[in-house]
């Protein structure tokens, strides 16, 4: 505590110009340092508080979200770049499949607009329990549609991007830890998948996957079935950018590999568009400036 008298003779007596600005410009850079020094601390996330499996079932579902895909509402166009087989190493090839998308997701409905692409201009649309494949799409318009029973699928179309892998480590059962790496920038979590849980459609008993610490993010994800690496999700620090306060990952590369990550036979590349230098991802709809005057019902329209 600072005594009164102690305050008025700091605030009375004489005080040189030239030292006061010196001290006032210390004074300024040390509480610059304090804030956000203490904002990138507070933020920090490291296996001390990731000690019980619910803890990292909570922090992994939210480490989760700096994938747009996973995103409920969101607007962002991706170039996908997806390969197989000898194909992955024909740059020529590679170019004729890739593709533009513009992808939207309003609460229970999503919408994949191909603007360019072999698959240009058609667009599929979720929507409930059906889906639609729509033959002459723009940007804010779907024609030529045709219905059909939704597969209930959660692979992304033309990919090996699942977006069942990312919620492995909730099932009841499984057994989870973290550990320290030797880079402090990182650490490492392991989940013994439940096999035995009753949930099917997967195979994988064993993820992998690493963390940076500041960011709270997923850098890489291994998959293993019966001791062998089946897929590696890796996602790139550098590419990480803010958009609204959350991290968002715009680069990714996933890989269906025969045990190990340069040995693949299904790669899929994924990158966020950048129009004139902004980021194309959009985390309210009405912030997109190509559909801000769309009511959000019509885009998913196909009548």
């Amino acid at each position: 505590l600072v005594s009164a008298n102690f305050c008025k003779m700091l605030l009375f007596q004489p005080i040189d110009r030239v030292s006061f600005m010196k001290n006032k410009q210390n004074w300024v850079l040390a509480l610059l340092f304090i804030f956000y020094g203490f904002q990138n601390s507070a933020s920090a996330v490291s296996c001390k508080e990731l000690n019980t499996p619910e803890k990292i079932k909570a922090f992994l579902s939210k480490s989760n979200q700096s994938s747009p895909l996973l995103q409920k509402n969101v607007s962002f166009t991706l170039i996908l770049d997806a390969c197989e087989g000898k194909e992955c190493k024909s740059k020529k090839k590679r170019a004729l499949q890739k593709e533009t998308l513009r992808i939207i997701k309003f609460e229970n409905k999503r919408r994949i607009f191909a603007e360019k692409g072999p698959n240009a201009p058609r667009c599929v649309i979720q929507r409930g329990g059906r889906r639609f494949v729509c033959s002459s799409c723009g940007v804010v318009s779907n024609e030529n549609c045709r219905s059909f029973p939704s597969d209930g699928s959660t692979i992304f179309p033309g990919t090996n991007i699942d977006t069942a892998d990312f919620t492995l480590n909730s099932r009841t059962g499984n057994e989870m830890s973290c550990s320290k790496l030797k880079n402090p920038k990182f650490f490492k979590i392991e989940t013994l998948i439940n096999v035995e849980s009753g949930e099917s459609g997967n195979s994988y008993d064993r993820v992998l996957s690493y963390y940076d610490k500041e960011k709270g993010v997923p850098i890489m994800m291994n998959f293993f079935a019966d001791k062998v690496l089946r897929k590696v999700y890796r996602f790139f620090p550098k590419y990480y950018v803010k958009v609204d306060g959350q991290w968002f990952s715009t680069v990714m590369r996933v890989r269906t590999t025969l045990g190990k990550e340069k040995k693949f036979i299904f790669e899929t590349l994924t990158n966020v568009y950048k129009k004139n230098g902004k980021l194309k991802l959009y985390l309210d709809l009405s912030d997109d400036p190509d559909i801000k005057n769309v009511p959000p019902e019509s885009l998913f329209s196909t009548d």
